[in-house]
Order: structure tokens, then C-alpha cells, then sequence
């Protein structure tokens, strides 16, 4: 699956709960270009980031983000490159 690059809801809800973007990426453990990249949609968000932003915010992470950038949620990390045949008959369903 490819990134749609869209603007994440995570991006209003930082200012709306008086966070920092440095705060925030902080909490997360990385810088604030990872932060930014998560925002507009550039990057995929770790299961470890996904659990941290749910107890930052007191909010389930599908508010923060949209459901294509939760894709690999639980099947971290995601496929690089062509997907495998296996993976494409994971995804079917076989």
C-alpha cells in the first residue's frame, strides 16, 4: 500500500491539547522531522508510536490518524518494495 501523503488529524489535535511539536516528539522518542512526516502523512506511525499518542492525547490513535496510515499497525514493519506473493495471498485471504 502507498502513502497518500494527506494531512493527519494529529496535527490539530497537537496545539488543540497546548503540546508542543518538540513535546510531542519527545514523548515519542524521535525529532521533530519524524513528527512532521507522521503529521502530513509521509511516514507510517510504529506500534510503540501508536500506543504512546493514544495515552498522550486519551484517544484511540484511528482519531489521529487516518485508516490507510494504519495499515501495518500490527504488522510492523511494513513490506519494502514489491510485495511478496505470500504477502498478496496473505492479503486475499488464502
Amino acid at each position: 500500500m502507498t502513502l497518500q501523503r494527506r494531512k493527519q488529524m494529529l496535527g490539530k489535535f497537537i496545539p488543540f491539547n497546548d503540546f508542543t511539536r518538540a513535546q510531542v516528539a519527545q514523548a515519542l522518542g524521535t525529532d521533530k522531522v519524524r513528527l512532521n512526516n507522521l503529521i502530513h502523512g509521509g511516514t507510517y506511525p510504529t506500534p510503540n508510536e501508536c500506543d504512546v499518542l493514544e495515552k498522550l492525547f486519551g484517544l484511540p490513535v484511528q482519531v489521529l490518524f487516518d485508516k490507510e496510515m494504519l495499515e501495518y499497525r500490527y504488522d510492523w514493519p511494513p513490506p519494502r518494495g514489491i510485495m511478496t506473493s505470500e504477502r498478496l495471498r496473505k492479503k486475499a485471504g488464502e
